[in-house]
This record gives C-alpha cells, structure tokens and sequence, in this order.
C-alpha cells in the first residue's frame, strides 16, 4: 500500500481554500480529481521525473494554486475544446477542465512515459480527455484540431514559435493562456504575433514577474 504524500496536510480542504483565494467556489468532483491527479503525480515522480517540487505547501501553491488561477480566468459556462501544449505533470490542464466541466482536454506532450502517465489520469477521471503524444509545431500538427476554446501552456519550450501559429485555431470566442514570464511582453509585439490581441495579464500570487498572460485571435 503507497503512503500518501499529503499525510496530514488535508489535501481537499487545502484546495478549495486555494480555489477562494483564485476567486470562486469549486465543488466536491472537481476537488476529487485535482487531489487524485496531485497524489498520483508524486507517487509516480521518482520513475518519471514529473516535477521539481514536492514538499505539500510548495505544490499546492506552485501546481494547483497557479493552475487554479488561470482556471478563475475562464468563463464557467464556457465548452468546447481545450488544447494544452507540452502538459508534462498535468498542469494546468486537468485542474482547468475538471473546474470546468463543458471542457474537454487535449493534452499534448511528447515524452512517452509522461503522456502514458496522463492518459491514466484521464481513465481514472472518465470523460475528461485525451492524450497526444507527440511533437507539435505548426497547425497541420493537429489533424482535425478546430474551434479551440482555451488553448493552454506552461514552460513549453518553443512557445514564441508555436503559440502564434495557432491562433487561426481559435473559436471565436476563445482564449490563448501562457504562464511565462515577462519576456511574453516583448515577444507578443513582434510582427509575427499580430494575429494575438494581448487582453490580460494576471500576476501570480507569490512570485515574482510571473504571469498568466491571455491572449484573443485578432478577426
């Protein structure tokens, strides 16, 4: 029998005071899953090198928290499809679409044992998604990938070639969401982001020149 990583730090009430700290209310299911996804990343950590930081307090802020942040920033009615490019560990896109449940999940990440990992999460929390494994740069990358409603990323390598690229990809009412830092600033200005309207730029609570910056398809 594993040994909980979160022994006696209340895991579930922990996450819905962070989730009221981000601005809303989240309910019972959604905590099941973030806590489900939380424990099985640091139970499998050692094997696949899922993240850098595990003591509690630290990856609740650091994972969920900052994943709950961007969550605050999506319409709750909002469906459709959500694309997360480069998901590794899960975040941010299974606490996004389990807070939001008219979501479904693409999350594409090119490390077979991560991807592995992720579609067991996925099959533990049923209707949530998919997983792609596989390397993306350009839009024809994505077979039949239309109308994303969210599209998500964080530390994805190549993300000033890629995120651009894939704003044709977006519905019309859709968001780009980068958790980056404050070179995102300069880079969206360049020529080859003119199809990316910057909206928002959200600081993260406790860090220091760290942002969730959002973006809109220029029609």
């Amino acid at each position: 029998m594993s040994v909980d990583p979160f022994a006696d730090f209340h895991l579930e009430t922990r996450i819905a005071e962070r989730a009221g700290i981000a601005g809303f209310r989240i309910e019972t299911d959604a905590i099941e899953v973030i806590a489900r996804h939380a424990r099985a990343v640091l139970e499998r950590n050692k094997e696949l090198q899922l993240t850098t930081v595990t003591e509690p307090e630290e990856f609740l802020e650091r994972h969920i928290g900052e994943s709950l942040e961007g969550a605050a920033l999506v319409d709750f009615r909002a469906r459709g499809r959500l694309l997360d490019l480069g998901s590794g560990n899960g975040y941010p896109a299974i606490p996004l679409v389990a807070t939001h449940r008219g979501l479904e999940a693409v999350c594409v990440e090119a490390s077979a044992g991560k991807a592995a990992f992720l579609n067991e999460v996925f099959a533990a929390s049923s209707g949530m998604g998919q997983v792609w494994n596989k390397q993306v740069q350009r839009p024809n990358d994505f077979e039949d990938m239309i109308s994303i409603r969210v599209l998500s990323s964080r530390a994805m390598g190549n993300w000033e070639r890629i995120f651009p690229r894939m704003a044709r990809m977006l519905a019309p009412d859709g968001i780009a969401m980068l958790w980056a830092g404050e070179t995102v600033g300069e880079i969206a200005a360049r020529d080859s982001w003119r199809r990316l309207n910057l909206v928002a730029r959200h600081a993260l609570p406790r860090r220091q020149r760290s942002w969730i910056w959002c973006f809109r398809a220029v029609r």
